[in-house]
């Protein structure tokens, strides 16, 4: 029979029960050899282990630090940009109000239209207003066929407003 030597993680499997053996010269029954197992003691990791994995772990955060900053670089350079447009735009705004501002400047229109017209001021502006007598209320111009009647009856020029406005459509 051969005895197995044990090691460290063998476990002892309960045998089926034999008859004893005997030895041929002594005529006794023979014992297996036994012997004491130490009791199994725990793994230590190896220091040189130990300090592989503490400088990976190091070295994995730093270039994440490294790849963080390189990253918020990135997108502050983005945003740098984005504001220098912002200003540009700002600007050419500014230049294209203080454009039409000098556009619509009334002076500039009158010196157009003489020069480049030939168109001449008027020696005087003369203002129409309704009189407040006949017929030129709110309600006058809603009804034709009073507006005709009220024009009729009047040769006064604030007569005739009731019969124009429909005309004119939304402006006064």
């Amino acid at each position: 029979m051969a005895v197995v030597p044990a090691t460290r993680r063998s476990v002892a499997v309960p045998q089926p029960r034999r008859s004893p053996v005997q030895d041929p010269k002594t005529q006794r029954e023979r014992r297996p050899q036994l012997r004491v197992v130490d009791e199994p003691t725990p793994r230590r990791l190896n220091l040189g282990v130990v300090i592989t994995l503490v400088v990976g772990a190091v070295f994995a955060v730093l270039f994440g630090v490294v790849v963080f900053h390189t990253v918020l670089l990135q997108n502050q350079q983005k945003l740098d940009h984005l504001n220098t447009q912002v200003s540009d735009a700002q600007g050419e705004y500014q230049s294209r109000r203080l454009q039409v501002a000098q556009l619509e400047a009334p002076q500039r229109i009158i010196d157009v239209a003489t020069q480049k017209l030939g168109m001449v001021p008027p020696d005087g502006t003369t203002y129409l207003t309704p009189a407040a007598g006949n017929g030129a209320s709110p309600n006058a111009g809603a009804n034709q066929g009073d507006a005709t009647n009220t024009a009729a009856s009047s040769n006064d020029e604030a007569a005739a407003w009731p019969l124009v406005k429909p005309y004119l459509g939304a402006a006064p």
